[in-house]
């Protein structure tokens, strides 16, 4: 389990591990984690795949992996073969077509280069929701810390969307749509129980949404809060969700996401 650590002046400091084979691109994310709000440490900078696995091998893990996925001896899966790895990892790569192996990872984020610091702070968001996945309290812990980051973000999410039904386009504020799922393509349903298609995936979506309000439930479902009618335990630890307006599928969620999202809805955020 990876802990928060804090400086001498009590201020969270994240320490990170960079995996890039490139100098450029090491000093470039480098200087993007230095214009992060929160203090942020790079612990080490590795380039290779037997580099990483000796530190990983005789380190503790950092709160956070930047990794990377083609480097010079290989690509940075290879290093999940040789050691676990529990801590979130953001892939960082010029290619998609690694995305769907790295979601099965520990990975919370695929950032494509060239990678912009309105990218990195996205990542970041979504890593300070994420971290309840591997500690149950954090979220708990920390809320003061996590509303501060997101505070200045909020004006940015947003705030309606244009949803075609038929030859219409329908303006209809965010906060009235119950959540968003995806069959073939990605629509939404509305508190008034309405479906409309949604363009765009529902990465994308969740990019654009404030995170304090629309939860990710599961890789087909993103849905805001209120839409949340309760939680039933289907296996210890774990619940199955069920939304209001109803949604057709079952809806179970890992034992983490579980511990993670009865926190959430328990908080005062």
């Amino acid at each position: 389990m990876c802990d928060f650590t804090f400086n001498r002046y009590g201020i969270m400091r994240i320490e990170v591990l960079l995996i890039e084979d490139e100098i450029s691109a090491q000093r470039h994310m480098t200087n993007l984690l230095n214009n992060q709000e929160y203090a942020i440490k790079v612990v080490a900078c590795l380039s290779t795949v037997k580099d990483a696995v000796h530190w990983l091998k005789n380190n503790i893990l950092p709160e956070l992996i930047f990794m990377d996925i083609q480097l010079s001896d290989g690509i940075s899966f290879d290093i999940l073969n040789h050691i676990e790895i529990t801590c979130p990892i953001i892939y960082t790569t010029a290619y998609d077509q690694y995305a769907i192996r790295a979601f099965k990872t520990t990975g919370i984020e695929y950032l494509l280069k060239p990678i912009t610091q309105e990218d990195l702070t996205a990542a970041m968001e979504k890593f300070f929701l994420m971290k309840a996945d591997h500690q149950t309290d954090w979220m708990l812990k920390n809320l003061d810390a996590l509303v501060h980051y997101q505070k200045k973000k909020q004006v940015d999410y947003k705030q309606r969307f244009l949803l075609k039904s038929g030859n219409s386009l329908i303006p209809t504020a965010t906060n009235k749509i119950a959540y968003f799922f995806r069959e073939e393509i990605v629509f939404c349903k509305t508190f008034d129980n309405e479906v409309y298609p949604v363009d765009g995936s529902l990465n994308n979506l969740q990019s654009q949404l404030d995170p304090l309000r629309f939860v990710r439930l599961n890789r087909r479902v993103l849905a805001q809060v209120d839409a949340i009618h309760q939680l039933r335990n289907f296996k210890p630890g774990q619940f199955m969700v069920t939304l209001k307006p109803g949604y057709d599928e079952t809806i179970q969620i890992s034992q983490e996401r579980s511990s993670w999202l009865k926190s959430f809805l328990d908080s005062n955020v």
